[in-house]
């Protein structure tokens, strides 16, 4: 992608865009990096599903249900680590931990250094808990999940388009939702990615596809008795219910309360082990945890999402961000040209949809929330940093602006502390409103000035 001559300059609104300097290029991922094991470290062997990763590691796969037992590529590696060194499954998975999250600390520092993001951005992406948080579950397929799509987005960015698309197999390895990742790459790459790349990608997601069900079939049988589709659907449904509607469902294999209402299916509808379905009674505690999680994971991102996204930004900057790359740069290379339009139009589309679905795929509502990092740490960055948005960010830059930041830190912090541990539905009610209400004022800071300065805005970049 060609960029403009006025990125690292003094765009026409007379706003300095710089990237930061090499010293603080390396302090910021050092002190996340430092930060995450700190606060991240102690007791990642308690969180929900460890175990199953840790008989995966140990061997006993018939032990584990699936999707659990699909997901191989992270316990592989923990015990390759464990039985080479002689410390052990665990020392494994914390080694393992620690090398992807200095990967994925680098890779988007990296990925952000490249679009000449200012060090104002570094600041709010690396000071955010959201590090600690991921790497706090790294016998988790997350952090290794992660660190793999940021080496793929950086192998993009860098013109290696055919081996960002071979990366798609360890991805789907370590999980089983790269498929989403493999058609939002797909829709990103449309008529800008080279045959080759295209192959590419579609062998290696076929073959984590084969690999995957290979352990899934040598796995136990999870306690619904169902599998793929009809399990992913049921996972869906009971989400939206639980998490948006408040209204938890009941079958008789998983009793999660006393219900108010259950009915025996008949013999023609049994799915799998489910024999009774009913209704729980009226619970908040799902939709309090989303609120919190969709406007305090990522500080005050909604806030700046909401009033970027707006139609005159978007004719200003993203439909711009959005065609490029269709067309090589006169005189260089068709794949430098391309890379960074496919990185920003996935990191676009699957961290929004990442986003909306994380309702629907559990009660870990807050790490299910985190999927979607490529939005708020690298598409909002980047179009942040776009050329053609100098005069927004001169507005953004002056007056209150200089309370963006703390609002940002106060949000993510609190979001993080409020899920530290299982709190009473008040609580997260409490803290999810003060969250919302943070993100309110943040956009208020944003959209005030961009309302009085819209008509010079315009003629600066449409």
């Amino acid at each position: 992608m060609r960029h403009d001559k006025g990125v690292a300059g003094t765009a026409s609104a007379g706003v300095a865009v710089r990237p930061p300097n090499q010293l603080l290029f390396w302090a910021f991922p050092a002190l996340s990096f430092c930060l995450a094991i700190v606060l991240g470290g102690p007791f990642a062997f308690l969180v929900p599903d460890a175990m199953n990763y840790r008989l995966l590691a140990l061997g006993q796969r018939s032990q584990v249900s699936s999707p659990f037992s699909a997901r191989i590529l992270g316990p592989a590696a923990a015990e390759w680590i464990g039985r080479t060194t002689g410390l052990g499954v665990d020392r494994g998975f914390l080694f393992l931990g620690l090398v992807c999250l200095a990967a994925f600390l680098l890779s988007t520092a990296s990925l952000l250094r490249s679009q000449r993001v200012p060090a104002g951005i570094f600041a709010a992406v690396f000071l955010m808990p959201f590090w600690a948080k991921i790497f706090h579950n790294y016998y988790l397929p997350d952090l290794l999940h992660a660190a793999i799509l940021a080496v793929l987005l950086l192998a993009l960015v860098n013109g290696r388009v055919t081996l960002a698309m071979l990366l798609l197999f360890p991805a789907y390895l370590a999980r089983e939702s790269t498929l989403l990742a493999a058609l939002c790459l797909a829709w990103a790459a449309w008529r800008r990615a080279p045959l080759r790349a295209v192959f590419a990608g579609i062998a290696a997601t076929a073959a984590g596809m084969m690999t995957s069900h290979h352990f899934v079939q040598s796995g136990a049988m999870n306690s619904e008795g169902l599998s793929g589709g009809p399990y992913l659907l049921g996972k869906l449904v009971w989400g939206f219910s639980r998490n948006i509607l408040g209204w938890p469902l009941w079958v008789n294999t998983m009793s999660l309360c006393d219900p108010i209402w259950r009915v025996t299916l008949p013999q023609a509808w049994h799915l799998g082990a489910i024999r009774t379905v009913g209704v729980c009674p009226l619970s908040l505690w799902g939709p309090a945890r989303v609120l919190l999680a969709w406007f305090g994971a990522f500080g005050v991102g909604p806030a700046v999402a909401a009033c970027f996204l707006r139609p005159i930004v978007f004719r200003a900057g993203l439909g711009r961000r959005f065609r490029a790359g269709r067309e090589p740069d006169p005189g260089g290379d068709p794949a430098l040209s391309a890379g960074p339009a496919i990185a920003f139009r996935f990191s676009l589309l699957y961290g929004m949809i990442s986003l909306l679905l994380a309702p629907l795929l559990g009660a870990s509502v807050d790490r299910l929330v985190e999927y979607g990092w490529p939005f708020y740490l690298l598409a909002l960055p980047w179009f942040f940093a776009t050329p053609s948005l100098a005069a927004f960010r001169a507005v953004l830059l002056e007056g209150r602006g200089i309370w963006l930041l703390p609002l940002h830190l106060a949000a993510c912090w609190i979001a993080w502390l409020g899920f530290s541990r299982e709190r009473p539905t008040p609580f997260y009610a409490a803290a999810g409103l003060a969250v919302l209400s943070v993100n309110l004022a943040a956009y208020a800071i944003l959209k005030m000035p961009f309302r009085k300065q819209e008509g010079e805005v315009i003629g600066q970049t449409v």
